[in-house]
């Protein structure tokens, strides 16, 4: 995928213990706790969105961390409401587990 044509989405984004300006992008009542790779793939994968897993990555604010990150082709939806949907997704696979 060019680098362009995707959105990428990193756990940290999902961290119920993490702060908006550690880099929750997720309000915490939608946030998880320690959300993990597979999950993220699975409710991208459930949303029918085109995902890619990078496990070797870090981010930026975590650097010492490579908890990898989930690259999700574009759509014509906005960032943030993929990442609520995907949230949602992965409290429902949570829920059932």
């Amino acid at each position: 995928m060019p680098e362009t044509d995707r959105i990428v989405i990193w756990p940290i984004y999902f961290d119920s213990r993490i702060s908006r300006n550690g880099g929750r992008r997720v309000s915490r009542r939608s946030a998880v706790k320690s959300p993990r790779l597979d999950e993220i793939a699975e409710a991208a994968k459930m949303l029918n969105l085109n995902c890619t897993i990078e496990d070797t990555k870090a981010h930026p604010a975590a650097w010492w961390a490579q908890q990898g990150r989930v690259l999700v082709k574009k759509t014509d939806a906005s960032k943030s409401s993929i990442l609520r949907e995907v949230c949602s997704k992965m409290k429902e696979l949570r829920s059932t587990n």
